[in-house]
């Protein structure tokens, strides 16, 4: 196995790369629901359903995608050349979710919907998928493995905040004139960072893994059903996956909530929750720092599973806190500063708990190549590319269905204090019991430091 050593401006342009990911995953996540709910008056269950539907897209195409950025054969290489092919179709789908015409009718506005975020997600999937697995190709020990997809998340992260913070100041759930600037804002800084990241990494092209020349020629239907069969067989990467599909359910949830939340329940205005973005920027560099100390101490199942306690603790405790009366006042400054306590701890823990996760990976992948004799980085990391889709696929779908259960307004009409209370416990104290299933899940995962080490050296051998 060759080990890469990469320079600063390749990691730098790498990290950019995530850019790509984080701009769509921060508006589908936080804001679009939000949009055609409140501001188009499209019904929660049509939203929904919308992007359910994407999500099925996404289940056929992703092993697709992975697979065929598996087996590419370019003088850009494997990865590049899909990375490079997808940045225009991503930059006009996602701007072309805010066009509807708001006097349209609800299926006109459904199948608008429906249609772009299909469009976008699988263009996003065309630069992800390769994306993660560059990632996945040049570390080697199981320390490097987590520093480096610490490196993916987060510039994740940080680029998803300050989307986040520059788009802010132009939404109101109010009126729709100026959503067009948050479409042409997200289009231009997804374009910029893609291509930034695939000159910047083009120089590791030549250093890359290269298939076995008898599989390169071997790209028949049967023989690569065969080979994406016997990744989906193996245990580790199933329960990888259904642990994975779990959290991303019911962080999804939340955070599908959160900005209604934020706004409805708790009474603060959109510069109000621009202060938070500080707050998750400072989780950000703290989790950051963490993680590589960590995995040097503990496991990384250790650290997942500690995490997700944690997340599902603090994030029930401001509904808690508000039911015996101990909350500031609705809307309030002091509001804001007792809400971001707990904003820094959930959000310290729940890069931490994605950097681990994320870290294992490149993990399975060298456990795969052990037991197949082929590194499928494509194939695997489509699956973690689905898992994170599930976010806005699964976790929007179930917020959508939330809404429509507390027959919660669409359009501008006011929701009552019932429904207003209803949308915080949702989207607190019900995310801690959803947590419980990923931790009885990972609880049986089993590559651990010394497993690892046997893996790498049954590859060497």
């Amino acid at each position: 196995m060759n080990i890469l050593k990469i320079n600063i401006i390749q990691k730098i342009s790498f990290g950019l790369g995530g850019g790509v990911n984080a701009v769509k995953t921060d508006f589908f996540v936080w804001y679009l629901g939000a949009y055609y709910l409140t501001v188009l008056g499209l019904s929660p269950i049509l939203t929904g359903f919308a992007l359910l539907l994407a999500l099925f897209v996404d289940a056929l195409s992703d092993p697709l995608i992975g697979t065929l950025s598996d087996r590419i054969r370019s003088k850009f290489g494997r990865r590049h050349f899909l990375m490079a092919f997808s940045l225009f179709p991503i930059s006009l789908s996602y701007f072309m979710l805010f066009l509807p015409n708001p006097d349209w009718s609800e299926n006109h506005l459904f199948l608008w919907l429906s249609f772009f975020t299909i469009l976008t997600r699988f263009s996003v999937t065309l630069f992800d998928i390769p994306h993660r697995a560059l990632a996945a190709e040049i570390p080697e020990t199981y320390e490097d493995k987590a520093n480096i997809m610490s490196l993916r998340e987060g510039f994740q992260s940080l680029i998803a905040l300050s989307h986040s913070f520059i788009i802010l100041p132009f939404i109101n759930l109010d009126a729709n004139e100026n959503w067009i600037n948050v479409g042409i804002i997200g289009a231009i800084i997804m374009f910029i960072f893609g291509l930034i990241s695939i000159v910047g990494t083009k120089g590791l092209i030549p250093k890359l893994y290269k298939w076995p020349g008898e599989q390169r020629n071997n790209n028949s239907l049967k023989e690569i059903q065969k080979q994406i069969t016997f990744v989906y067989k193996n245990k580790t990467i199933i329960l990888f996956l259904f642990g994975s599909v779990t959290i991303q359910l019911a962080w999804g949830l939340a955070n599908s909530l959160t900005f209604l939340t934020q706004t409805q329940f708790w009474g603060l205005t959109t510069l109000q929750i621009q202060e938070f973005i500080k707050i998750y920027f400072l989780s950000t560099i703290v989790s950051w720092f963490l993680l590589p100390k960590l995995v040097k101490r503990f496991e990384k199942k250790t650290i997942l599973i500690f995490s997700l306690l944690v997340i599902g603790i603090f994030q029930a405790a401001p509904f808690v806190l508000y039911k015996i009366g101990l909350m500031p006042e609705f809307g309030a400054s002091s509001l804001v500063y007792f809400l971001s306590v707990f904003i820094f701890i959930t959000g310290t823990f729940s890069i931490m708990s994605l950097m681990a996760r994320e870290s294992m990976v490149p993990d399975m992948i060298d456990q795969v190549q052990q037991e197949s004799k082929l590194r499928q980085d494509g194939t695997i990391s489509s699956l973690t590319s689905f898992c994170a889709k599930c976010m806005t696929g699964l976790g929007q779908f179930f917020s959508m269905f939330v809404l429509w259960l507390i027959s919660y307004p669409q359009g501008s009409v006011e929701a009552t204090y019932i429904q207003r209370e209803m949308l915080a416990l949702f989207q607190g104290p019900m995310i801690m019991l959803l947590f419980i299933i990923p931790i009885a899940i990972f609880s049986g995962y089993k590559i651990d430091r010394k497993k690892h080490i046997e893996i790498l050296k049954k590859i060497k051998t």
